[in-house]
């Protein structure tokens, strides 16, 4: 899966990403949370998610073929 982290998040990206993406393994029916969690990225540290360019529940199943962009918590104001 595609994954590209944005803002304070992109120091959660491996050695090696470029442009703020990583291709990584994820199993069948994983959600943002469990994506999140295979890239070290602390429970509550990323709290907006879009798959397929739709914004989702950080707990909705993905489909194989989503792109995954994560955001951290947004603050109105």
């Amino acid at each position: 899966m595609r994954v590209r982290l944005h803002a304070g998040l992109r120091g959660y990206l491996p050695p090696g990403a470029s442009d703020n993406v990583v291709e990584i393994d994820v199993p069948a029916g994983a959600s943002a949370a469990t994506v999140a969690r295979a890239l070290g990225i602390p429970e509550g540290f990323a709290g907006v998610a879009f798959a397929g360019g739709e914004k989702c529940e950080m707990t909705a199943a993905l489909r194989p073929d989503d792109e995954l962009d994560l955001f951290p918590p947004l603050a109105g104001g």
